[in-house]
């Protein structure tokens, strides 16, 4: 899905032609236990930094999962993660000419100094995965390729249903992955891992009026009713909103149309700002966020973000 305003759609397509195709893992490599009724599924959403979040230790320490061959039926619990400013190194990354668009080049390191793109990254750990890259990470080729940047969803369950969304085009490319879970008594959970600009040009703020983020919200709003049209199916949504407060006009639309959402967290999550956010609708479905449970993690495990998880069960 994507805008249908043609400006848009033009320059989309300039960004677009810079990044390599989405990378799709749709079943764990791992057997894990089955789902039963009253589990619980744990919602994840980390902005890693384009290398410099350490994966391995934020499973391991955060969620109980070790990404080593011991794992898989011997763990007893089930998330999905949702990660934005996630790389992938591959040849698949097209050339760049020097009139496409292509952003400066981050280059993050974990504290273990082993920097893992998220292909990697869901193959050591046999997870799923569903990658939908945003935009080049820089022109220049490291030493494992090419590399583009985006979010992605990990997970113990497999993923299917599979959506990627262009949103408006502010500063820039902006994709979010949607996928669906399912869960027993044959309910599906939809997920949606977002991650709005920072902000765009002056030209661009003083033309909107700053709402460049309710812009782009608008558009994925847009895209869950023409896949949901009653509201039926449970959704989460969350990631990087890269707002400065929770009482922005991004935030409280999202209450409104989620209204199982747990209040905002007033808890700075990306240096002294609250960026990272999650919302829920629990549609017709019996699964409830468990009281309590939504918090902010203390260890930023080498990002500069500290990530947010909620629990939901029957």
């Amino acid at each position: 899905f994507g805008p249908e305003r043609e400006g848009d759609r033009r320059a989309l397509a300039r960004w677009c032609a810079t990044v390599g195709p989405p990378v799709v893992r749709a079943v764990p490599a791992r057997e894990f236990p089955a789902l039963r009724e009253h589990d619980s599924i744990q919602i994840v959403t980390w902005n890693a930094h384009v290398g410099s979040g350490d994966f391995e230790g934020f499973l391991w320490e955060e969620l109980g999962y070790r990404c080593d061959a011991s794992q898989g039926l011997g763990f007893d619990g089930h998330f999905v993660l949702l990660a934005q400013e996630v790389f992938r190194a591959s040849d698949a990354v097209p050339e760049a000419t020097d009139d496409l668009p292509v952003p400066r080049r981050i280059e993050g390191h974990p504290e273990s100094g082993h920097r893992l793109d998220i292909v990697q990254v869901a193959e050591d750990c046999g997870l799923s995965l569903f990658y939908a890259p945003s935009m080049r990470n820089g022109r220049q080729r490291g030493p494992d390729g090419r590399e583009d940047r985006g979010s992605a969803l990990l997970s113990t369950l497999s993923l299917s249903d599979l959506v990627a969304v262009e949103l408006p085009l502010e500063a820039q490319r902006r994709v979010t992955p949607i996928a669906s879970v399912t869960v027993p008594g044959a309910e599906t959970l939809r997920v949606a891992n977002v991650h709005l600009d920072v902000a765009g040009n002056l030209r661009r703020v003083l033309g909107t009026g700053g709402s460049m983020r309710g812009r782009q919200a608008v558009g994925l709003l847009e895209v869950f009713d023409s896949l949901d049209p009653t509201g039926a199916v449970p959704i989460v949504m969350a990631g990087d909103m890269n707002t400065w407060s929770e009482r922005e006009t991004v935030i409280l639309r999202m209450l409104e149309v989620f209204p199982e959402s747990p209040p905002p967290g007033l808890e700075n999550t990306r240096s002294g700002w609250p960026a990272d956010h999650l919302f829920y609708r629990q549609g017709e479905s019996g699964l409830e966020l468990l009281e309590g449970s939504y918090e902010v993690l203390p260890n930023a495990h080498g990002s500069d973000h500290r990530a947010r998880v909620v629990t939901l069960m029957r």
